[in-house]
């Protein structure tokens, strides 16, 4: 039985609470706080523009997601993007499939021209599926997701779209002395580097979202998000941030240019807490802190008039020094579109450590 959980609280708990059967026992799922869930659930902007979808069987929930219009994207028809996310299910392809089924009909009823997933309502959130493989440990803020997803999805007609990658670099260090020349060319250029202001975080945290919104502009997929938005997606990060692994880059004249954003990989402390946030979670997550062996580079972005300038290499220095002096010896170069120049931060010395599907439907439900 496929039923709408936003019409009653029992159906709404169910949806809310799969992904905690889906992924028991898992040891490599890091749960999200449920309040996190909720708020990107419920955005005003797509408030009429939604379904939320989940199969039962005799109470017990099998699968869910998520059918949206995008409010600001269009295909090359000109019809309304539409996307299904916020997807979790167990290994049912009968279920699952008819689920989809019914939000992919749902999405052409509404006028939806090309359908894309996984993808939670723009590229700001969780989107892509994680396709391995899957032999070593996530990293914090990875997308997650078991194995046959992309399975229950092809099955339904869904093709791969585009293509991501991670890479891991096992020893920082010869890295560094590659680019440590880069360094200093971009500082006898003019450019000043600069660390992030803690006692600014809030003004910082705006800084990075106006130079995400100029450097990627023009990305395939890109969407405006609300300053409001964009800062309640980094609530709590404060305690996993070192403020000399996210650093600015000035221009000759003042005007800062390029941002790196990268914290030490803190995934089995964030795990103990289990989406909570009480007094026993917050000790576990401090019991587990300093596990980390790895710095994560999340986000790179330089205004396209200063890319010749290789801040990037200056910037990527600058978190690997910092990285060495806290004891870091690895890094990962996270989610990177493929081709995307952010991935020659490895100097030639990283592999590829995970994989990443974006899926668009190649036919009709029944075609």
């Amino acid at each position: 039985m496929i039923v709408d959980p936003s019409t009653e609280a029992r159906g709404l708990r169910g949806f809310l609470g799969l992904p905690a059967s889906v992924y028991r026992g898992d040891l490599q799922y890091s749960a999200s706080p449920e309040k996190t869930v909720r708020r990107s659930l419920f955005r005003a902007s797509f408030r009429d523009h939604q379904r939320l979808f989940l199969s039962e069987q005799d109470g017990t929930g099998l699968a869910r997601v998520v059918a949206r219009l995008a409010p600001e994207l269009r295909d090359q028809d000109g019809k309304p993007l539409g996307m299904l996310g916020f997807f979790e299910a167990v290994d049912d392809e009968r279920a699952t499939g008819e689920m989809l089924l019914e939000a992919l009909r749902w999405l052409r009823s509404q006028g939806a021209g090309e359908i894309l997933g996984p993808m939670d309502g723009d590229t700001w959130h969780r989107y892509r599926f994680n396709v391995g493989p899957f032999d070593r440990p996530p990293f914090l803020m990875e997308p997650y997701n078991k194995p046959y997803y992309p399975r229950l999805w092809e099955r339904v007609g869904f093709v791969p779209l585009e293509g991501y990658h991670s890479r891991s670099i096992e020893d920082i260090a010869p890295v560094m002395a590659t680019l440590e020349p880069e360094h200093e060319r971009v500082l006898a250029a003019g450019y000043r580097l600069r660390p992030l202001d803690r006692a600014r975080l809030r003004q910082e945290l705006v800084l990075i979202r106006e130079l995400s919104i100029r450097s990627f502009a023009g990305n395939y997929l890109y969407t405006q998000l609300a300053e409001e938005e964009f800062l309640a997606l980094y609530e709590g990060v404060g305690p996993l941030l070192d403020a000399e692994l996210v650093w600015f880059a000035h221009a000759p004249d003042g005007e800062v240019v390029a941002f790196v954003f990268a914290f030490a990989d803190r995934f089995a402390a964030v795990a103990a807490m289990n989406g909570q946030s009480h007094l026993l979670a917050k000790l576990r997550f401090l019991r587990r802190r300093g596990a980390a062996d790895a710095v994560n580079v999340k986000t790179l972005g330089v205004l396209s008039e200063h890319r010749r300038a290789r801040l990037s290499y200056a910037l990527a220095y600058r978190v690997y020094k910092r990285a060495r002096e806290l004891g870091l010896q690895r890094a990962n170069l996270c989610l990177i579109r493929d081709g995307n120049p952010s991935g020659k931060l490895d100097a030639g010395r990283g592999t590829i450590l995970r994989r990443y599907t974006l899926y668009r439907l190649g036919r009709d439900p029944g075609g």
